[in-house]
């Protein structure tokens, strides 16, 4: 997938997806303990994989974006402040980011987030300063190989890559069980080639299916 330079707009190679197809050393990973059990821990006995990606951040390349990944769960209303602090927030999924760099100072492009945040209910609400109850955002700095887990409602952002040299990140993501259940397996029931050349486009986008070739 490519990225765009933040000055120059150049199109460059940013993030490699679908790594486990790649090398045997992507798929090791995954199942690497402590990580694995860490992973159990946190969403669940038979959790599934949902996702990897390496981020390949050369200067002036980043997702230095405010955000969440994907969207809002449990989108609160402006009524409601946040989420009760007696509740433990429930993840349906979550990321095992590993540092292939190091990654030392803010120059380099540290991942960055604001604590607490995903008791929000909300997207960040700033681009510039996004706060939450008095808390900033906080950069991630840390050696190659260590690692730190990412919650996809916490608001974050990689900083910008000022430096002189490319930052790289593993990310390895972990679904609840039924979760995957639900959102992935469910998806992969088979509907013959024939059908789908004949589908509408409404049926064919629901099924989150392409039109065979010839269709």
């Amino acid at each position: 997938q490519l990225g765009k330079h933040q000055t120059t707009g150049e199109d460059l190679p940013f993030v490699l997806r679908n790594t486990i197809e790649l090398d045997q050393m992507f798929r090791d990973m995954l199942i690497r303990e402590p990580i694995f059990s860490l992973a159990e821990a946190i969403v669940g006995t038979n959790c599934k994989f949902c996702g990897q990606n390496v981020l390949r951040n050369k200067p002036g390349l980043s997702i230095d974006r405010w955000h969440v990944d994907g969207e809002v769960h449990f989108p609160l209303p402006d009524s409601i402040e946040r989420y009760d602090s007696r509740i433990r927030m429930r993840g349906m999924w979550f990321t095992v980011q590993m540092a292939l760099s190091d990654i030392e100072l803010i120059e380099h492009g540290p991942t960055q987030y604001v604590p607490v945040s995903h008791y929000s209910g909300r997207t960040p609400n700033s681009q510039d300063n996004p706060e939450f109850e008095g808390n900033n955002s906080v950069s991630i700095f840390c050696k190659a190989g260590d690692i730190y887990l990412q919650d996809p409602m916490c608001w974050h952002r990689g900083a910008p890559n000022n430096s002189d040299r490319t930052r790289y990140i593993l990310q390895s993501q972990y679904a609840a069980p039924w979760a995957y259940w639900r959102f992935n397996l469910c998806n992969r029931v088979p509907v013959e080639e024939e059908v789908l050349q004949a589908a509408s486009d409404q049926l064919l986008n629901l099924l989150g299916r392409p039109r065979p070739n010839g269709g």
